[in-house]
């Protein structure tokens, strides 16, 4: 599972190769966008947020190290993967220098790009949370009225080492912890943000979201209010005699889940058509398009559980 769906960026005049590295990366739940020139990237990072570029090192209007300098101007939080097929230490170190994070030799397998990403999205993950463990601790350190002096003498650790710990340069070890939050007369537990979740959330029937589409037999009933604030969604779809969900067949990451209340429908997965009666289910990867309709010249409902894990 990938953490916080990272937004990724392909830069590759190779749109077959992008093509592959963006189903790639979808299928494994990332959010991904694809472009071939340097210019359309600029345009892409100044309308959006992206955590990762996937930069080929030659590209028709610029070269990797100018590529880097010009994506790192425009959103230098991005960090930047090289794509290469013609590695050489001296290219290796002059991305480096530039601001690149990894490098990647084409071709390479499926595991190696999802290692490389992974890795650098979890060092993200760990730089985060060491940076707002630090806060914290100093927050609280300066909320009492205590000096780093006087934290090191009730703590026994060495001034430098809190002030690591307080910038989120060190990752301290639980006994560190421990140690600091005695000197501190608290619960080690203040150090860290909790997220609070409600234990139960009830829908009334008149709260239900419903989505009317141009003919009023077609609608979604959303059966879990402020569903935006959870990653499963799940709702019923209504639909008159021959009617379809959709005009256009739609893609999305996760996994679909559906049962038939009442008629019958047939699904399209891309080029396959499933027929689902009544009583029946079905279960299928959301990356594939697909839309559904129904089926016998009946109006149909059919419960659907959309998962994005």
């Amino acid at each position: 599972m990938v953490f916080d769906k990272a937004n990724i960026l392909v830069v590759d005049d190779d749109q077959d190769l992008s093509e592959f590295i963006v189903e790639l990366l979808v299928k494994d739940g990332y959010k991904v966008s694809a472009v071939t020139n340097i210019n359309d990237s600029l345009s892409k990072l100044k309308n959006d947020i992206f955590d990762i570029v996937l930069l080929d090192l030659k590209l028709p209007d610029v070269n990797g190290s100018q590529g880097i300098t010009e994506i790192k101007k425009v959103s230098p939080h991005s960090k930047v993967i090289i794509l290469t097929g013609y590695p050489s230490v001296d290219s290796a170190v002059s991305t480096m220098k530039n601001g690149a994070i990894d490098y990647l030799k084409k071709p390479f397998k499926n595991e190696e790009l999802l290692d490389i990403i992974r890795s650098n999205i979890n060092l993200e993950v760990k730089n985060n949370i060491l940076s707002k463990l630090g806060e914290k601790i100093k927050s609280i350190r300066k909320s009492k009225g205590i000096k780093i002096k006087q934290l090191s003498t009730r703590s026994g650790l060495t001034e430098s080492s809190i002030s690591m710990i307080e910038n989120g340069k060190i990752s301290p070890s639980i006994t560190t912890i421990n140690k600091i939050a005695m000197a501190l007369s608290v619960h080690p537990i203040e150090f860290f943000e909790i997220e609070k979740h409600k234990k139960w959330v009830v829908t009334r029937k008149g709260e239900r979201e419903k989505l009317l589409f141009d003919n009023s037999d077609n609608k979604l009933e959303f059966l879990i209010k402020d569903k935006k604030d959870y990653r499963n969604e799940i709702f019923i779809s209504y639909l008159g005699a021959n009617q379809k969900s959709f005009e256009e067949y739609i893609t999305h990451e996760g996994y679909k889940f559906g049962y038939v209340l009442s008629g019958a429908v047939e699904v399209e997965l891309g080029n396959e058509r499933v027929r689902v009666n009544e009583g029946d289910t079905i279960f299928f990867e959301a990356i594939i398009p697909h839309l559904w309709k129904s089926a016998d010249n009946r109006e149909s409902s059919t419960l659907w559980v959309v998962t994005r894990e």
